[in-house]
């Protein structure tokens, strides 16, 4: 593998205190030459599901040979372990609970490592900031070149920690699924996706409910409906979201993460 010295950064941290700008010194006084973007540092508290949407569907974006760290951490200091993984032509630095659960689902993952060898970590180790103090380092000589094998004993795919994610329940003429994750315009993406939707004949004659909600069709484009209207359409990852032309799909509804959402569609 060439490296592409790009690494892209995805944490819980928010903006407001100083770990973002923390972890990127750290990784800058590694490698001066890495090129750093930063993905999210929004992603909600703790929330290990949602960086791995983040992450899933994101990473394709990238050229070859990025790196992708990804600190959403609840289990900092702990034994969890902390990994290198490879596929796709890309490489992943995480903690070993759950966030590479959907490459894992979708098979993109060819071989993963266990982050072993001190000598690529910080002189100081904060059991409380290993995204600063190990993963940020390890990313950073990876960037430069690095053999992942480098970084420590190889592992098994099946041995990662993968969570449960929901998935959308398909059937000839429905399509059951949930609300998965709000967006910060209010536009709401579910559990279903574009596959989801290959066998519908004509998706424009579909229904879409969520909880008291229905929407006729499945659209393109925002543009399709009126200003403060409802609207169903598949997002930029080809995610189904229902939204609002100019407004908040999730004031409007004020639905919540988990909340049911049902296609039907005569034959």
């Amino acid at each position: 593998m060439q490296p592409s010295g790009i690494i892209s950064l995805t944490t819980d941290f928010g903006l407001r205190n100083p770990y973002v700008g923390q972890m990127k010194g750290a990784i800058l006084r590694r490698n001066p030459a890495v090129r750093l973007v930063d993905l999210s540092h929004t992603v909600a508290r703790q929330d290990i599901a949602e960086a791995a949407i983040v992450l899933h569907s994101s990473y394709a974006f990238f050229p070859s040979d990025t790196v992708h760290l990804v600190v959403v951490d609840p289990g900092v200091g702990s034994h969890r372990r902390i990994l290198v993984a490879e596929g796709d032509e890309q490489i992943f630095v995480a903690p070993d609970n759950g966030v590479l659960s959907l490459l894992l689902r979708d098979g993109l993952l060819n071989r993963v490592y266990c982050v072993e060898q001190r000598e690529l970590f910080a002189e100081a180790i904060s059991p409380t900031f290993h995204g600063r103090d190990i993963m940020g380092p390890v990313a950073a000589t990876l960037a430069g070149g690095l053999a992942l094998a480098a970084v420590g004993s190889e592992s098994s795919l099946a041995s990662c920690v993968c969570l449960d994610l929901p998935v959308a329940r398909v059937s000839e003429t429905k399509v059951e699924g949930e609300v998965l994750q709000i967006d910060h315009f209010g536009n709401i993406r579910t559990t279903i996706c574009s596959t989801d939707l290959e066998h519908l004949a004509c998706p424009q004659r579909c229904w879409v409910q969520m909880n008291e909600f229905v929407i006729q069709g499945i659209s393109t484009t925002y543009a399709e409906t009126g200003p403060g209207k409802l609207i169903a359409l598949l997002d930029s990852a080809d995610y189904l979201e229902i939204a609002v032309n100019m407004g908040s799909a999730a004031e409007q509804t004020q639905c919540r993460i988990g909340d049911p959402v049902q296609i039907d569609c005569p034959k």
